[in-house]
């Protein structure tokens, strides 16, 4: 019976392997690009009221965002669908620096437009102008490549016809989507590209040529090395990992691994363009504004998926107009850091998203590598919703830096081995001063040849501090400046569970604005999983709710705009911390007690 259950057990696992296997090999046949365009093309020629009415625009919202008088330090690329009719209004220019107009769909068999849309008339352009953001012009092609690549007219007309839309609309650049090539069209890929840059450039020295590029390179379709030095930058479209037609519901955009059997996230695409040679600051890290729902098997993680997916836009999810996507209903993957909603209809359904909490550790990768930037897919999907702009402004502004008390770990997060072929650095600069201590929890590299260097400063030209290797961890604390570099190289053969590391300022306290409030308690204490919040006044919880240990380190960032609220508390260790929140304009202040001490 053993040895029965032992088979079963085995070709199960099996089965689910094959069944990801196949699932994320074609999942990169559909992006959420095509996905969309495809769907709204159906619709046919809409005015920009009927765009308005489908989106459920209702108007120019009056509450912006925070004001930030400094400038931004990276590049903020959103995508502008032509389907947005008219929520450009709501954009937030001061924390935008380029946006691109999608898309010029390319005909195949001419180069000329099957449609450009509104791009000659849109007023999203002229009002990006005027505020200084750059405007780009999207170039798609879904299918057709071989036909296309094989035309040097074709691709004549196509480089004739974007000179002139460009310089029409005194526009700065072309981003090329050009996604599904089969394997064996990567030489004509490669040759297409090439000869744009040079055509386009030789018309216009300024302009910008840039792609979007996939977040796995399926096959080597894009031989990145060729085509990275006549490109300005690149766009990776770091989401999509889990599609409408996965075998299993997960996040459409995890920082690190879901499981073991597709070990990709955000942080290994990031790591796989820089492994290729192209400069980080060429690299913006695409990130998307919505999330994909899924009919699934149960409320487990993985859960296979039992039918097709759904896309929905984080403003739908923030709006809840289905009452699913509630604090009940709300849970958090440690293994690929992604938010989620699990609940029952007919049957369970889950749906992954991202929120700040998930975006700011990525938006806190690309600045410890010292990336380019981020892309938006797409703008407006947050409409009415002002945190992500926020989010922006305090992660990529001046006056921006690492947080005085936090964890690194490799690509493949505390849960998952690291991948092979890795080589990056990553500068954390902490706002709280120095001296920094740093500590381990875990160190597991394959001996001599994987490699975790340490360095007191903001390069690898700083003093080398310790070089690590197999799993001989360094003194308890590790003592440096207010800045230091990481270094990590792995080869092409045996992985680890590889580092986690932390690190943290001389001392970190709570502000003293804060008030203590009898008109907000939380319940149960000592909490558990959960733990509610509760408002008795006639305010509303109305910003993040935060959660610090007491060592100031913090714990969890979660939205909310209501007079109770829900916060899981899964990945909390039992403790004392402290918890915060903004409520009618005042900061309050309560204790947490997890877990029975």
């Amino acid at each position: 019976m053993k040895n029965f259950n032992y088979i079963l057990r085995t070709l199960f696992f099996l089965t689910l392997v094959s069944l990801l296997i196949v699932g994320f090999v074609t999942a990169q046949e559909i992006s959420i690009h095509q996905e969309e365009q495809t769907e709204w093309n159906t619709l046919g020629n809409l005015s920009t009221a009927d765009y308005d009415s489908l989106n459920h625009y209702q108007g120019k919202v009056l509450k912006q965002v925070k004001v930030h008088s400094a400038p931004l330090l990276k590049r903020v690329f959103g995508y502008h669908p032509f389907w947005s009719g008219s929520v450009w209004q709501n954009y937030q220019w001061n924390l935008l620096t380029d946006i691109c107009y999608f898309s010029y769909e390319v005909d195949p068999l001419t180069g000329n437009p099957v449609s450009e849309h509104e791009w000659a008339t849109d007023p999203v352009i002229d009002t990006a102008l005027a505020h200084d953001v750059k405007v780009h012009l999207c170039v798609t092609l879904f299918s057709g490549h071989s036909a296309f690549f094989a035309n040097p007219t074709a691709r004549q007309t196509l480089a004739n016809n974007l000179i002139n839309r460009i310089q029409s609309r005194g526009a700065h650049g072309v981003n090329l989507d050009f996604e599904a090539v089969p394997s064996a069209q990567q030489a004509g890929l490669t040759a297409c590209i090439q000869f744009l840059s040079q055509t386009l450039k030789q018309a216009i020295p300024d302009i910008e040529l840039s792609i979007a590029a996939p977040a796995v390179n399926w096959s080597n379709t894009f031989n990145v090395p060729a085509i990275a030095p006549v490109l300005d930058f690149i766009v990776v479209m770091a989401y999509d990992y889990y599609w409408n037609g996965s075998n299993l519901a997960g996040p459409v955009a995890g920082l690190w691994p879901l499981t073991y059997t597709f070990p990709y996230g955000s942080a290994s695409s990031l790591t796989y363009y820089q492994n290729q040679g192209v400069a980080a600051e060429k690299l913006l890290l695409g990130q998307p504004y919505y999330g994909r729902e899924w009919p699934v098997n149960g409320n487990i993680l993985p859960a296979l998926t039992t039918g097709q997916g759904v896309a929905v836009t984080y403003r739908v999810m923030r709006n809840n107009s289905s009452g699913y996507y509630n604090w009940g209903n709300l849970y958090w993957d440690k293994y690929s850091y992604n938010p989620y909603f699990s609940f029952f209809t007919s049957g369970w359904r889950q749906c992954f998203y991202d929120d700040t909490r998930s975006l700011a550790a990525k938006y806190d990768l690309v600045n410890r590598r010292e990336g380019g930037g981020i892309a938006l897919w797409a703008l407006g999907y947050d409409n009415g919703h002002p945190e992500l702009w926020d989010l922006i402004a305090d992660k990529f502004i001046q006056e921006n830096s690492d947080a005085c008390d936090d964890s690194l770990t490799d690509t493949g997060g505390p849960f998952r081995n690291y991948d092979n072929n890795q080589n990056y650095t990553e500068t954390v600069r902490s706002r709280g001063g120095g001296p920094l201590v740093l500590s381990f929890s875990q160190l597991n590299l394959e001996p001599g040849y994987d490699s975790l260097w340490i360095y007191d400063g903001s390069n690898v030209s700083a003093p080398l501090l310790y070089a690590l290797s197999a799993d001989v961890l360094p003194p308890p604390s590790i003592t440096t400046s207010e800045t230091f570099t990481l270094r990590f190289k792995s080869d092409g053969q045996t992985t680890g569970s590889g580092y986690s590391l932390h690190y943290a300022c001389p001392s970190v306290g709570f502000p003293d604005k804060s008030f203590f409030s009898d008109n907000i308690i939380l319940f149960p204490q000592p909490a558990h999983n959960e733990v509610f919040v509760r408002l008795y006044s006639d305010g509303v919880i109305q910003s993040n709710i935060l959660i610090y240990d007491l060592s100031g380190r913090l714990m969890m960032s979660i939205y909310a705009n209501l007079g109770m609220a829900r916060i899981p508390l899964h990945n909390l260790a039992p403790g004392l911390y402290v918890i915060r929140m903004k409520v009618s304009d005042q900061m309050v202040s309560r204790k947490l007690l997890v877990g029975d001490l």
